[in-house]
């Protein structure tokens, strides 16, 4: 029995809601369902590279069939980048973060590879990325950026059709339902006639090649005895087949076969919803100890964040599982259980899974992670000799590390550390394939000041035109609603105040306290922002309070009608544009917002072809005690498809890490003067030496002129208003019917205000002000007890 099941109640497995197709088409066209395409175009591969190309379009094709391309505020078809997986799959020559120093042994860059290795990669967030942002097969892309964004997918399930296609019917309905389907084959022209393939079950040539299955024909005849032919995509380019097609026999001997590369789906691919994983199994799923049916996982918070999901493999179909978070491991026991879910998987593959509710770790916090598989045993990862299926003809050593207290299984009733289990081949480098997906703890509200659990202590209102800015980074949606302090009564200022935050969403509420329903004084209260389904790992519910911070201002402007002294890099230049040749040359030198110059790159217009990165760059800015950092400017700003042309907006705190908080990620279309105001507030709030940077380039291709013109260059945040802590000394003292109170005075106070509560949750209410420390009044004779707090004022005409 797994740990934590009661033995008389099991938890309820519940089958999933799959569409059910009674008896599949004879024939079936993803490029054709009742009109829709669901295939991305055919690709052309460099190198042995097949096996990214197979792994992506079946991403893209998923993308594509669910509408989470275009949910995540894509343009265009999905285009995901084969050669970022190419160079950062972790089992190759470039890295492999598993061994010291991480270059060296494993696979040859851009000579083979499998799905195994793709999910590895996938699993531990290191992609999947656009097109865009990581696609370069000479040199290594970029590992990581924060302008990529990342595709994920939350279930990869692998099929075998079975040599007497038994399972083939499961396959159909899989390529209905989830897409497109990643495959491989022996390529050889011994084997293909027509551009239709079949290599006979008795040969023994080994895959060389993936491609990706899109369609079906029950009874296109082929070399193989009986008809029927699955229809793929290959990706050497659409000028080789049937525009970039072909047909491989139902009976082909490794197509739907091969047990790593047969028939796999890359399911409920959506935009990437985590920040971090913790993970141990750096390269995936290698072996199975399939004795073993439970299993944990042992970790520590490397900061403040919320555990969102779990996953792991499962090795047989149809195995139930259980998951939980625990928060001790103790005499050989776990403890505190935080969170668990239950379910079972159809299929044989990865799997993600939502916790019922977000479990929170602060920084430095043990936690483990614990798995009952039904069947199959316990996936694991550990040094494995690698068979090179696509692209070469040898084995590699791949190596893997480990290390004591990472990972147990239970055996004879009792927890054994699975470093020290001799058993395995290549011990002492094995870990169980079980991840936490994390996003960052609670909400981010800025401006503010120390925010956690507690959140800051004290801070007065402005009395009117307050903003507060809240971010969701929780993976729920969150319900939110203001308050005067976390005691006083709520305001009443309509629905502005209070509203649901979906993952990923921020709102910027701006309040006029004088609206208040109640009479109190805003400048002697904090604001608290209430999330009222947010709870931490003991229960309880968080709040988090931000200061109020009056009217956004600019803090510093650039006109630019005289040069204010910028690093110009190459050709970029202060002064006045003068048009120019080239379909988008320099605007009309009167077009700026004010005055004529500018700074630009190439101020003649005249923006040649094939640049690497050009960079203006502004003089150290202080941003200290300011929040919520803006950046806005007017622009021209003449750039091709970022495919080929690059145009890039990057601020840093130090002058030597650059952030980028904007790039032309779709095609501009307007090339004339705009204005744009892009968030700093990640880099620069509260920074002491902040620069700014514009980006000309790279201009890869093509013929087409491009280039930059920037005018009127402003700063605006939100900023910190002095604050005086609450009385925390008070005395009380009752004679008859008379009640004293009195405290020590503050610091810089020069008035007071006095409430009361009949419980000491509050609500408290407003008495009567005094400028003293000291304060006397008459207890109401229906009171029975009376809880008592006094606010401090710098300002004499409060409350």
């Amino acid at each position: 029995m797994p740990q934590g099941i009661p033995s008389i109640v099991l938890p309820a497995i519940l089958l999933a809601a799959a569409a059910c197709f009674a008896d599949p088409p004879p024939t079936f066209d993803l490029r054709d369902v009742g009109g829709d395409n669901y295939v991305t175009g055919v690709r052309s591969q460099q190198g042995g590279t097949c096996w990214t190309h197979g792994a992506m379009a079946a991403m893209e094709g998923n993308l594509l069939m669910t509408g989470n391309w275009d949910a995540a505020g894509e343009t265009g078809e999905p285009d995901l980048a084969e050669y970022h997986l190419d160079w950062w799959n972790g089992f190759n020559q470039h890295w492999n973060e598993d061994r010291d120093p991480p270059q060296g042994g494993g696979l040859v860059v851009h000579q083979g590879g499998d799905y195994m290795v793709t999910t590895a990669y996938l699993s531990r967030l290191e992609g999947a990325v656009r097109d865009v942002d990581g696609q370069s097969y000479d040199s290594a892309p970029a590992r990581s950026d924060p302008g990529f964004h990342y595709f994920y997918p939350r279930e990869v399930e692998w099929f075998v059709a079975g040599a007497d296609l038994g399972g083939i019917d499961t396959i159909k309905e899989k390529i209905m339902a989830e897409g497109v389907l990643g495959t491989c084959m022996c390529y050889s022209g011994a084997y293909i006639s027509n551009y239709i393939h079949y290599q006979p079950p008795g040969t023994t040539d080994d895959p060389n090649h993936a491609i990706a299955i899109v369609g079906w024909d029950d009874d296109l005849a082929t070399q193989a005895p009986l008809p029927g032919a699955w229809l793929c995509k290959n990706s050497w380019g659409d000028d080789w087949g049937y525009g970039g097609y072909f047909w491989i026999s139902y009976y082909d001997k490794h197509c739907c076969q091969q047990p790593q590369m047969g028939a796999v789906s890359f399911q409920e691919v959506q935009a990437l919803d985590y920040d971090n994983a913790y993970y141990h199994d750096y390269h995936g799923w290698r072996d199975t100890k399939s004795t073993v049916g439970e299993a944990f996982n042992a970790f520590t918070a490397e900061r403040d964040e919320r555990i969102a999901a779990l996953s792991f493999f499962s090795a047989a179909d149809s195995a139930d599982w259980l998951l939980k978070v625990y928060d001790r491991f103790e005499d050989g026991e776990l403890l505190d259980e935080l969170a668990s879910a239950a379910g079972s998987s159809p299929h044989i593959g990865f799997h993600t899974v939502d916790l019922p509710e977000p479990v929170l770790v602060s920084a430095g916090d043990d936690f483990y992670l614990y798995l009952w598989l039904s069947d199959g045993g316990q996936p694991y990862d550990r040094t494995s000799d690698v068979p090179v299926l696509l692209g070469a003809d040898y084995r590699v050593i791949v190596e893997s590390s480990a290390g004591p207290g990472e990972s147990y299984y239970r055996e004879g009733g009792a927890w054994l550390d699975f470093y020290v289990d001799l058993s395995i081949p290549d011990p002492h480098t094995a870990n169980f394939c079980i991840k936490a997906l994390c996003n960052t703890a609670g909400i981010s509200v800025d401006p503010g000041q120390g925010f956690g659990p507690e959140g800051p202590e004290g801070g007065p209102f402005t009395p009117s035109g307050t903003i507060f800015r809240i971010e969701n980074r929780d993976p729920l949606s969150l319900d939110y609603a203001v308050s005067l302090d976390q005691q006083v009564s709520w305001l009443d200022l309509g629905g502005a105040l209070s509203g649901t935050l979906p993952p990923g969403g921020d709102a910027e509420i701006t309040v006029d306290l004088n609206d208040a329903a109640l009479a109190l004084d805003p400048g002697a209260h904090t604001a608290s922002l209430v999330f009222t389904n947010t709870t931490n790992h003991m229960g309880d519910t968080e709040r988090l309070v931000v200061l109020g911070v009056g009217d956004r201002v600019v803090f510093r402007e650039w006109t630019l009608d005289t040069d204010p002294g910028w690093t110009c890099e190459d050709d970029w230049a202060f002064g006045q544009p003068s048009g120019g040749g080239g379909e988008h040359g320099g605007p009309d030198p009167t077009s700026g917002y004010t005055g004529d110059n500018v700074y630009g790159y190439n101020l003649a217009g005249d923006y040649p072809n094939n640049l690497p990165e050009r960079h203006l760059t502004s003089d150290a800015i202080d941003c200290s005690e300011l929040y919520n950092v803006r950046l806005s400017f007017r622009r021209w700003l003449g750039v091709e498809q970022p495919l080929y042309d690059h145009a890039y907006v990057r601020a840093s705190a130090d002058g030597a890490t650059w952030e980028t908080v904007w790039a032309n990620d779709a095609e501009i279309t307007d090339y004339g003067w705009t204005e744009m105001e892009l968030d700093l507030s990640a880099v620069a709030d509260d920074g002491t030496e902040v620069f700014l940077r514009w980006t000309m380039g790279s201009t890869d291709v093509g013929w087409r002129y491009c280039g930059w013109n920037i005018d009127d260059v402003r700063l605006s945040a939100l900023e910190r208003v002095p604050w005086l802590p609450a009385v925390d000394d008070l005395a009380i003292s009752v004679e008859g019917v008379l009640v004293t109170l009195s405290w020590t005075p503050v610091a810089g106070a020069q008035s007071y205000l006095v409430e009361e509560a009949a419980e000491a949750s509050g609500p408290y209410y407003q008495l009567t002000a005094t400028e003293s420390s000291i304060y006397s009044f008459d207890l109401p004779p229906e009171a029975e007890r009376r809880f008592y707090r006094v606010l401090a004022s710098s300002d004499p005409a409060r409350p």
